[in-house]
């Protein structure tokens, strides 16, 4: 009899120790943050809605939905060089067509439409001078040019982002268009919808017609005009005095006598 009881008893002891660990996997699970303990795991532990990197991570995978997924999958990056013309796909992608560093910057044109285009963007390195108090971020304009021109395309924009750790403050920039007739830069919302990026550190503006030259411009902090000075009095201005006490006495007692002598007899 006893010997059947001990029996009974390590058999349940050996079925108890034998049933899944679920609930401290799950705790762990948790403490990650909704990720798998393992990095190749997909078990059905993980929390609904865990952001998990994209496929194809490391360096280049971002974390992101489904509509993180489609945003990416109807943009397209590539790289151009100026004076060499380039295809612009069409299908209604955005294009974002970045051409090698300036001095501060990189310049980059962004595209959008059913047809595709061929862009050629040419850097003039004479360009017309700044609006007044006004300084260029670069010291060339970008003249682009679209060989089928600019009808049908639903995204026209220019764009300036400032080279990584550079300290140049664009924050406060303008874009501006050369008006042929005049051959002077204009800034302004004529030219087009302006928007200043703090993340990326770039200035983009929105065009209705992007064939043209285009330029950014900062504030000039030397365009800030000094309070005006006091003028000061002509030369040779003299100041007017009063007279003298003594002269003032004398010319009384003179005019004293001749009243005197004109009121005594005859």
């Amino acid at each position: 009899m006893k010997l059947s009881w001990i029996t009974l008893v390590a058999a349940q002891l050996s079925a108890v120790s034998a049933l899944p660990t679920s609930i401290d996997r799950g705790s762990a699970l948790v403490s990650r943050g909704g990720r798998a303990a393992d990095a190749g795991e997909a078990g059905a532990g993980a929390e609904i809605g865990a952001s998990e990197p994209a496929v194809g991570g490391g360096a280049g995978g971002k974390a992101g939905g489904e509509a993180g997924e489609e945003n990416k999958a109807n943009e397209v990056e590539q790289q151009a060089q100026f004076d060499t013309p380039i295809a612009v796909g069409g299908n209604n992608i955005k294009t974002d067509t970045l051409y090698p560093p300036g001095v501060n910057g990189v310049f980059e044109v962004e595209l959008q439409g059913p047809v595709g285009r061929t862009l050629t963007v040419t850097e003039n390195k004479s360009p017309a001078a700044p609006p007044a108090g006004f300084i260029a971020v670069e010291p060339v304009s970008w003249i682009i040019s679209l060989a089928e021109g600019t009808d049908g395309l639903t995204l026209q924009k220019v764009d300036y982002i400032l080279n990584a750790n550079n300290t140049l403050d664009i924050s406060k920039g303008q874009a501006a268009r050369l008006c042929t007739e005049t051959n002077a830069f204009v800034i302004g919302p004529a030219v087009g919808e302006l928007e200043f990026e703090r993340e990326e550190n770039e200035l983009t503006v929105t065009v209705a017609n992007i064939n043209g030259e285009f330029a950014f411009f900062i504030p000039d902090p030397a365009a800030v005009a000094a309070p005006p000075a006091v003028p000061a009095p002509p030369a040779g201005t003299a100041t007017p005095t009063a007279p003298a006490t003594g002269e003032a006495l004398s010319g009384q007692a003179l005019m004293d006598a001749i009243l005197a002598h004109l009121s005594g007899p005859a």
